[in-house]
């Protein structure tokens, strides 16, 4: 008598075709949820980075700002504030997350012959919270180097690729870059490093504001409370030299984003594992159905139940397995194919969670493995006159 896993190699290459078009449609069902699986990480990605990308939406000022007055003259106010605030922020690991603090100075630009106001802004690298996500949302300028306003690069005579140094209180900067126009005041606005600007101004350790987003719209959404009121609140207990601003259009549509984002997941991702465990389940179940003659005939040559219910599980475990493995190799791939060309923002560094494809295939085999179970008990106990001869 044959041993029954050298029957189940047997069978899959006695019915080669039956058996690649069995693994095939599994590939299929696999690359596709792979696909949309691994194609939804990037997707949410994307979406968060350009949520961030909207901007701050929080910001820290000086207790003895007036803000009537900021908003008259544009958000710029010349108080400051010890730049222990930021690190007392850090400490108490605020509802915020990626801190940007900056020193903002009227000042003169100078270039060739020609003399132009701007407005200064000393910036440094946005600060994380400490476990929060890293992603630098503003990058640190090199020491030495100012990046221009498109407005005051076109008002002084530079152009976006020219090799050129400004003068700024008689110091000489190298013109890193033009920045591409934006429609805000940082159109005419002059950028450097923080620590350039308090030690060229005289300012030591002293900042103008503090920008920031807030971690809390989920939190306020689902207690009630305002965001504006847990932040001052965190404020106040924080420190007293401080303000908070809050823009709230802003806030209030990155959470729009956030919470259509996660919700279009929710129904992609749920959508995804029921399309496959039916799938699965529906091929498997009628494969091991169809084998009931054959089951009769090997019960008739003397064939136990339990060798029985292993050919019919494990040719079903084999097939699947096969064909998993190429579909979610391929669906995977073709997923990275697509995702770097498709996100504008995070393509560039999009890649392949293989956890997600692992557990696909690994759900999928054991699916294909409970879905064969029933019916192949149901064939290899029946007696071999009953099976023989019936059509599924």
């Amino acid at each position: 008598m044959i041993k029954t896993h050298t029957l189940v190699f047997r069978e899959v290459v006695h019915r080669r075709k039956t058996s690649a078009l069995f693994s095939a449609l599994v590939a299929v069902i696999i690359a596709t949820v792979t696909f949309f699986s691994v194609n939804r990480s990037g997707y949410e990605k994307e979406m968060t980075r350009s949520a961030r990308d909207i901007g701050s939406n929080v910001v820290i000022l000086p207790a003895q700002v007036d803000q009537l007055s900021y908003h008259t003259n544009g958000g710029y106010t010349s108080e400051t504030m010890d730049e222990s605030v930021l690190q007392q922020l850090v400490e108490y690991r605020a509802s915020l997350n990626h801190l940007i603090p900056m020193l903002e100075i009227q000042t003169q630009v100078g270039f060739a012959d020609k003399q132009r106001p701007a407005r200064l802004v000393g910036i440094s690298a946005s600060v994380p919270m400490p476990g929060r996500p890293k992603s630098p949302m503003q990058r640190a300028i090199a020491k030495q180097q100012v990046q221009l306003g498109s407005e005051l690069a076109e008002a002084l005579g530079i152009q976006r690729d020219d090799k050129a140094a400004v003068t700024i209180e008689g110091q000489s900067l190298q013109v890193a870059r033009v920045n591409r126009s934006n429609g805000t005041w940082q159109d005419a606005a002059v950028l450097m490093d923080l620590p350039l600007a308090q030690e060229i101004f005289n300012k030591p350790n002293q900042l103008s504001r503090i920008e920031a987003i807030e971690c809390t719209s989920e939190e306020c959404a689902r207690t009630g409370l305002k965001a504006d009121v847990v932040l001052s609140n965190e404020l106040a207990r924080i420190t007293d030299q401080a303000v908070l601003l809050r823009r709230d259009q802003m806030a209030d549509a990155r959470f729009s984003i956030r919470s259509l984002n996660r919700t279009n997941s929710l129904v992609i991702q749920n959508s995804l594992w029921i399309m496959l465990t039916l799938a699965i389940v529906a091929m498997t179940s009628w494969n091991a159905l169809q084998r009931r003659n054959e089951m009769g005939v090997l019960q008739a040559i003397g064939y136990g139940s339990a060798q029985l219910m292993f050919l019919l599980v494990g040719r079903s475990v084999l097939l699947t397995l096969a064909g998993a493995v190429v579909g979610g190799v391929g669906g995977a791939l073709l997923s990275y194919w697509m995702s770097v060309g498709a996100f504008q923002v995070t393509g560039n560094r999009f890649a392949i969670d293989w956890s997600q494809p692992l557990t696909i295939v690994l759900v999928s085999v054991l699916l294909a493995a409970l879905a064969a179970c029933l019916p192949a008990l149901f064939s290899a106990t029946r007696l071999p006159a009953d099976s023989i001869g019936k059509e599924c």
